[in-house]
This record gives C-alpha cells, sequence and structure tokens, in this order.
C-alpha cells in the first residue's frame, strides 16, 4: 500500500502541485442542508403519534387511489392531444412538407418530448428519427415498449422516511409511467383501433437487489418492497401499461453468457482500480481534502462535474448506506429507543466532514461499553464514530462506483440488450436515453424511494403529490397520515402513507377527504 500511496501523491503532485491543493468545498447536497438545520426539529414517537391523523383502508381504497387514477388517466388524455398540436406546429422537425402528413408515430414522438414527461429528449433525439422508430413499431402491429431502471428500495434513511414500504410517492411514480404509457396507446389507436391489447408498456427494471448489499439493506426488505409496488400496480389496475422486471433475473434470463462475465470482469477490476486509487488519499482527518484529491484521480471523470463522481456519488450514499458501527453501538444501548439513534445518526451524518474539536478518538469497544452505560457518547467516542462511518461510507462509494462502471463500460448497453425494443429511460440525464421529469417541491427533485409522500400547494394553488425527505416534512409540522389496516394491506405498520404539508390546512378528517377526493394537479413542467 505504501508503493502505491507514494504513486498516487506524485501523480498529483506532478498534475497539480500538492501546495496548490485546496479542500475541496462540498456541493450544497440538500440532505445536509437538511440535517444541519436546527430549526428542523423531527417528531419524538409521542408527538407523532399526537400528530398524526388516522384513516381507513377503505376509504384509501375506494377513494383516493380511484381519485389518483382519474386524474392521471385526465391528464394523460389532455397531453396526448396536446401533442397532436405541438407536431403540427413542428412538422418541419418531422421531415414533412405539411402538418397533414402527420400520424400516430409523429403524435407518440412528440408527447415523448413532452416536458412533462421527459427532461432531455430533445437534447439527445431529433424528431425524425424517433418518430421512424415508432413508425415501424405501428406498422407491424407492434406495442411501444418503454424501460426505465428505478424503484430498487426506500433508501434507509431515518431523514428520508419512517419505514422500508412504499407509500403515495411510489404510487405517484408509477402513476406517471401510467400516463406516458396510456397518452401512447390512445394516440396509437387513432391509427390502429382493432389491436386488443394495450399498444403501450412501461417495464421498471428494479435495481435494489444490485446495490443493496452494497448500502447494507437486507434482501428482505427489498423482496418485500418488490410485491408491494406489484400489489399496488394491481390495486391501481395499471398492469397493462406498467409491469416491473428484476435487474438482476432480467440479465441472468437474456443477457448473453459472455456480456455477464465481462461484466463481472469490468467490475472486479474496477473495484481494485478504485480501491489502488481512492484508499491511499483517505484521511479521515481532513475529509474535505480527501475528497478534493479524489476529483483529480477519477480514471474516467466526467467532464460536465468538476467535483467528480466519487466525490459526488459519495455525498449522496452519506445518507444512504446503513452504517454497520451504528448498528453495533444501538444494540449496545439499553433498549431500543429511535429517538436517541435517530438523533445520534442526525448528529454524526451531518458532521461526517467536520472533526470534532479537540476530540481524541477511543478505541470501538470503549464507544460500545459508553452506549451500553446509557450515559451518552464522549467527543472522543463521537469523533472515533465519525471515523468508522466515513471509512465505511468510502469503501461503499468504491463498490458502488465499481458496479456502475461495469455497465457503463460494457459493450452493450445490459437493459438495452436485454430489452431491445423498448425505448430507454432513466431518472438521470444520459446520451442516447430519455430522463424523466420528476415533480418537484421546494425547489428539490426528489425520487419516491429516497423520500416520503406529501400532499402539498402547487405555484397555482392547486393540490399536488410529490416526495420530501421525511426530516423537511416533520420539521415544519406536516401532517402525517397512517392507515387503519386491519389486514395489513398496505404494509405499513406505523410508517405514513403520507403527509399533509401545512400550507394544505386541514382542521378536520371530512376536510382531509375532501382535499384528496377533489382535483390534483399532475403537471410537473413550469
Amino acid at each position: 500500500m505504501r508503493n502505491n500511496e507514494q504513486q498516487t501523491l506524485e501523480k498529483i503532485s506532478y498534475t497539480t502541485g500538492l501546495d496548490r491543493i485546496q479542500e475541496a468545498v462540498i456541493s450544497s447536497h440538500f440532505m445536509q442542508k437538511f440535517s444541519c438545520d436546527e430549526n428542523l426539529h423531527m417528531y419524538s414517537e409521542a408527538a407523532f403519534r399526537d400528530k398524526r391523523i388516522a384513516i381507513s383502508s377503505e376509504f384509501v381504497i375506494e377513494k383516493i387511489v380511484p381519485n389518483l387514477l382519474r386524474t392521471a388517466e385526465d391528464f394523460s388524455a389532455a397531453r396526448a392531444a396536446l401533442a397532436k398540436i405541438r407536431a403540427a406546429e413542428k412538422f418541419g422537425e418531422y421531415g414533412l412538407a405539411k402538418a397533414s402528413e402527420l400520424g400516430a408515430a409523429n403524435f407518440i414522438a412528440e408527447l415523448m418530448f413532452d416536458r412533462n414527461y421527459s427532461q432531455n429528449a430533445g437534447k439527445y433525439f431529433s424528431r425524425r428519427s424517433l418518430a421512424n422508430q415508432i413508425s415501424e413499431r405501428i406498422a407491424a402491429g407492434e406495442a411501444i415498449t418503454l424501460a426505465i431502471p428505478a424503484l430498487p428500495f426506500k433508501l434507509p434513511s431515518p431523514l428520508k422516511a419512517r419505514g422500508s414500504s412504499p407509500d403515495l410517492a411510489e404510487v405517484n411514480f408509477l402513476l406517471q409511467l401510467f400516463e406516458i404509457a396510456y397518452g401512447i396507446d390512445l394516440l396509437y389507436r387513432e391509427a390502429q383501433p382493432q389491436i386488443p391489447h394495450a399498444c403501450a408498456r412501461f417495464t421498471v427494471v428494479s435495481d435494489g437487489r444490485r446495490f443493496n448489499a452494497l448500502v447494507g439493506q437486507p434482501d428482505d426488505a427489498v423482496t418485500r418492497y418488490g410485491e408491494q409496488i406489484r400489489w399496488w400496480i394491481d390495486r391501481l389496475g395499471i398492469s397493462e401499461y406498467v409491469e416491473v422486471a428484476d435487474y438482476r433475473d432480467l440479465l441472468e434470463a437474456r443477457l448473453p453468457q459472455e456480456l455477464l462475465r465481462d461484466k463481472a470482469g469490468i467490475r472486479d477490476k474496477a473495484e481494485v482500480s478504485y480501491a489502488e486509487l481512492m484508499w491511499p488519499v483517505f484521511d479521515p482527518l481532513h475529509p474535505l481534502k480527501s475528497l478534493g484529491l479524489t476529483s483529480l484521480l477519477e480514471p474516467d471523470p466526467e467532464k460536465l462535474n468538476p467535483e467528480g463522481r466519487f466525490s459526488s456519488l459519495l455525498q449522496s450514499l452519506v445518507y444512504t448506506i446503513r452504517y454497520p458501527c451504528l448498528k453495533r453501538v444501538a444494540e449496545s444501548a439499553p433498549g431500543p429507543d429511535r429517538s436517541r439513534d435517530l438523533a445520534l445518526y442526525r448528529e454524526l451524518t451531518g458532521h461526517i466532514f467536520v472533526r470534532y474539536p479537540d476530540a481524541i478518538p477511543c478505541e470501538f469497544d470503549e464507544v460500545l461499553l459508553q452506549a451500553g452505560a446509557g450515559d451518552g457518547l464522549s467527543p472522543g467516542a463521537m469523533e472515533s464514530l465519525r471515523q468508522a462511518m466515513l471509512r465505511e461510507v468510502w469503501e461503499a462509494t468504491i463498490l458502488y462506483m465499481a458496479e456502475i462502471k461495469s455497465d457503463r463500460e460494457l459493450q452493450r448497453e445490459p437493459i438495452s440488450t436485454c430489452l431491445p425494443d423498448a425505448f430507454r429511460w432513466t431518472i438521470h440525464a444520459k446520451r442516447g436515453q430519455i430522463a424523466l421529469m420528476t415533480p418537484t417541491a421546494l425547489g428539490l427533485s426528489v425520487q419516491a424511494w429516497a423520500g416520503t409522500a406529501v400532499f402539498k400547494r402547487s405555484k397555482k394553488g392547486g393540490v399536488k403529490l410529490c416526495a420530501l425527505p421525511v426530516v423537511a416534512l416533520e420539521g415544519v409540522g406536516s401532517i402525517p397520515v397512517t392507515v387503519q389496516d386491519e389486514h395489513n394491506l398496505f404494509g405499513l405498520g406505523d410508517q405514513p402513507l403520507f403527509y399533509i404539508y401545512p400550507d394544505i390546512a386541514v382542521s378536520s378528517l371530512s376536510g382531509l377527504m375532501d382535499e384528496l377526493t377533489g382535483p390534483l394537479v399532475r403537471a410537473r413542467a413550469v
């Protein structure tokens, strides 16, 4: 390791001069902002019980779910109609001489360009080429298939959600995919009305089993999450339009064996490469400088992200992984106490890049002894834990980067290889893929599995469903809504199905029901 470290330092010195390297400035990751905001107080267990509103499972199934589905259908039909109008305005971009030459393929392509659905279709795709691909499917009477990797598992951070089950945030995500497929189906049927089955389907490639071991999420939680997602698809009645496939199962069934071997080889080599490059610069006493150095050492730097892939991913994983060291502390403490464990997690994750001043780390056995005594942890114990957490997230980032690279550097993109006829969508903007537009709240785009469902006022005064970290919800006094679920249909227990943001005034249960069964805002484009 000493030789590797010397080579690394020589490389850095040759490139920039160590004396001129300044400590990296951490990007303002929104979770760090929330965690460090002392004005955001999360509910104690007693406060949560006092604050929450419980609604019946019948009300959810008979009122809320049909309203969500009806709103999505209406919005989808409206966007499909507008796609025809927009296509008529852009007929030249489809290579046509006049608008009267437009057909279903052009309208469907225009729907995919809709800013309520896509962030970047206009950047990476031409209308003409996309319409030509769609035209071939229609001429053959084939359904339009789409695929997106998503819905891995509820990220295991107590600042993001109060449990590991899907809530209405995931339902909202499924409905967005349904809107796209349903709109395509409506436009397709104008050309082929005789087709008896749905003319479009979205396949969600659930990649939870790809990453769960890297972040400490147990297999059974991933399995249960997938089962509950499928239950929601059935409950919504959208299984014709949306389905879920497991990433590993899909690749094992459809990816050629030589590509599977190549993928494993790329991952193994990348893991060694990243470990050799990144561990020598790891310094828990100066983590900002360490992150700054990683951006200089990236084996495959990202031009549009000067901070570097490694640094950006690590900052995200700080609020994603389950820390083994914190689990050991919780198990050593006298009895379960969610509020105590949450306070420790929040303090340490918010402090992970800043050492505790004048604190001398103690041995980990001493940390466990202090936890068992129940009198709180000394500054030395806190610094010891901070350094242990930083090591654990550093290692997780190396493994995560290697896994991502195994897809990115494969000769053929694996999901597209397994689903060759599917139009490839993504939650992150990537060349050659269509990036799904994510609903925003508080200026943030939080994925369903990285947050908690909340009904909130839109800018124009309507009610919209979106996702935010639970710390951002409870910190401002949002109302948690749980389900009286005698048969545990939703699998939630005491986990809220959603929250009501304070900008929606709810003074009674009947008032809440009125809000949730009235018109909802589905538009995402500003």
